[in-house]
């Protein structure tokens, strides 16, 4: 079934959703058929068939991955934006678009937004989605009121939507490893965390081969690849040994996070870690996720898989505090 709104042809969701899920708010996925056209063709030069071959497969495991996803509320809106090559030049243009129909008339505005990303045109990046795609780090704000006009062009169309929070996050070919364009999420309410919305989209999109950022990223040794594995190995063996000696339920290892994701805050557009939370904003945090544990008493496994899905502020706590004490 489609639904057309403002000229925009909708497919009905048709996720089956249960448990829980049932509360979730499905997408209507733009209906869309991107078949080649003489002028498509002329205005974007597509030089080869197999390009657009690839092009029309990207976009085909885009919608197919915006068919599963949910969402916490019904006021939001999902597009993607791809890379098209003009003359010399890429040009990132929105070609697929997810809306509700009150939002229709914020996805038509953005049908008309092109952005330059030439690999030598960084002035040019005044958009998140640019951004985005050049760095391939996702950016985000609990709150696009925090942006400078300058740094977020739709910035009045959004708000005329009664749209406030914002998500952009890279697309990857999980096979290739090259970025394929940007997913961008608005929301109406001004969420604190988008942890949910960034492992939603993450699974969404594995299932079709493709990838973008993860919650909780691997915290990055200060160790070169080839001895990292080794490293770990050492660190596990002695959590093991230290345990044993003196009877400990748990012992885990922390480390600083790496600064992977860029956030708006106070018009100031900065990096920070990967936990999509304003909690951690302007903080050095701490992760243990993906490092050596052992777990002795398996009474402690909700604390350990807590502790994985948050971070704690480097300043704060002892774990910090000893950081600090060896001056690291």
């Amino acid at each position: 079934m489609q639904m057309l709104w403002n000229k925009i042809y909708l497919e009905q969701p048709t996720v089956q959703l249960s448990g829980d899920s049932r509360y979730l708010t499905p997408l209507w996925v733009s209906g869309k058929q991107y078949e080649p056209s003489q002028s498509i063709t002329t205005c974007f030069e597509l030089r080869t068939e197999r390009f657009y071959s690839y092009h029309r497969e990207i976009m085909y495991k885009i919608r197919a991955a915006l068919k599963i996803l949910t969402f916490r509320e019904q006021h939001v809106l999902v597009q993607f934006l791809s890379p098209r090559g003009v003359g010399k030049h890429q040009l990132l243009t929105t070609t697929l678009g997810v809306a509700s129909e009150e939002l229709c008339f914020y996805r038509r505005e953005s049908e008309h937004q092109t952005f330059l990303v030439d690999k030598y045109h960084e002035e040019e990046d005044v958009s998140p989605p640019a951004r985005v795609f050049r760095r391939g780090l996702p950016e985000w704000t609990s709150d696009i009121t925090e942006y400078e006009t300058k740094d977020f062009p739709q910035q009045d169309c959004a708000i005329c939507c009664k749209l406030h929070g914002y998500l952009a996050l890279p697309v990857f070919d999980s096979t290739t490893g090259s970025c394929v364009g940007v997913l961008e999420i608005l929301t109406s309410f001004k969420y604190m965390c988008y942890a949910f919305e960034v492992q939603q989209i993450r699974k969404a999109l594995q299932a079709e081969n493709l990838t973008s950022p993860q919650v909780f990223d691997y915290p990055t040794l200060k160790v070169p690849s080839e001895r990292k594995q080794t490293k770990l190995d050492k660190i596990l063996d002695i959590l093991k040994v230290v345990c044993d000696i003196h009877s400990l339920p748990l012992a885990q290892t922390w480390t600083v996070s790496p600064t992977s994701s860029y956030v708006s805050h106070n018009k100031v557009i900065e990096k920070t870690c990967s936990s999509f939370d304003t909690r951690c904003v302007g903080k050095v945090c701490m992760s243990t996720a993906a490092l050596p544990f052992h777990v002795r008493d398996l009474g402690m496994w909700h604390f350990r898989k807590a502790c994985g899905e948050q971070h704690l502020d480097k300043a704060r706590g002892f774990v910090g505090k000893t950081l600090l004490d060896r001056g690291l």
